[in-house]
């Protein structure tokens, strides 16, 4: 069964950063203690990552917890080297580059990872691992437990967001082939609650329509049996339309991540967003 999913977050972003800068604009305060300043580039989290330097001379984190998602797939929460004074340094989309020895292994596997956890969370960086059959580096991961520690580095330079001032429009594709668990669904959908105006999800899964899964899909009015493809699609930029932010003017972006196959007939030369909706490369981002 394979299990692609679309989602379309809009026009939130601006709203939170806005908050974000009235909090900052509190400025600083007084007390009988030293002054301290909130604002202070003294004070701001330094990352614990940064390229090209983190490439080479590694870095290492500590495992505080690790949680088992399903069968397959664990959550690694890792204490950064500094601790709380530190965020990951990791952009939202980069990866980062593990590596460990293999106890039969003459030379390190190396192995990229994209952080699950908020780039700005001070601390701690979260890792979502799938553990592959005869997988080197998952199977390490899947064997560390509170107190190992890992080797890493980066970050792997990858597409570089900005925020806005003004509202603007994302559309996330992301399939996989096989079967496969949508192991993030309760995080999306506690996006879709905080933003209901925001944050539009769609599944599309082909495999039976009687199992428990898509029935529980179904129920939402979320759920599409099959593959993504230009009737789904068509949905998403539609919604975009209607709020007047498509093209690269209003500052659309698509990000695909999925097999090969899927991101050719969706961002292709041929595929639906360039030759239906005209959209060019740079509007589009491939993981």
């Amino acid at each position: 069964m394979a299990v692609p999913f679309t989602s379309r977050s809009t026009r939130y972003i601006p709203y939170l950063l806005s908050f974000a800068a009235v909090s900052v604009a509190a400025g600083t305060y007084y007390t009988r203690q030293p002054r301290i300043s909130l604002d202070s580039a003294r004070n701001a989290p330094k990352p614990a990552l940064s390229f090209p330097g983190s490439m080479l001379f590694p870095k290492t984190l500590t495992v505080t917890k690790t949680e088992q998602i399903n069968h397959d797939t664990k959550k690694i929460t890792f204490r950064l080297p500094d601790g709380e004074v530190s965020v990951s340094g990791v952009p939202a989309g980069s990866a980062i580059l593990t590596s460990h020895q293999p106890a039969d292994g003459w030379l390190p596997v190396f192995r990229p990872y994209t952080p699950v956890s908020d780039p700005e969370e001070r601390g701690t960086l979260q890792l979502l691992v799938k553990q592959y059959p005869n997988g080197c580096a998952s199977t390490h991961l899947h064997s560390l437990t509170p107190g190992s520690t890992l080797t890493v580095r980066g970050p792997i330079p990858a597409y570089s967001y900005s925020s806005s001032s003004t509202p603007r429009d994302l559309v996330m594709i992301a399939g996989v082939n096989g079967t496969s668990d949508i192991v993030l669904k309760d995080e999306l959908e506690g996006l879709e609650k905080q933003f209901p105006e925001g944050v539009q999800v769609t599944y599309c899964v082909s495999g039976p329509e009687s199992k428990a899964e898509a029935a529980d899909l179904s129920g939402r009015g979320r759920y599409r049996k099959g593959y993504i493809n230009s009737e789904v699609v068509k949905e998403a930029v539609e919604r975009v339309k209607q709020g007047g932010g498509w093209g690269d003017s209003k500052g659309t972006k698509v990000f695909i991540c999925g097999p090969p196959a899927m991101q050719e007939a969706i961002a292709g030369k041929k595929g639906i967003l360039g030759g239906e909706y005209g959209l060019v490369k740079k509007e589009i981002h491939m993981f």
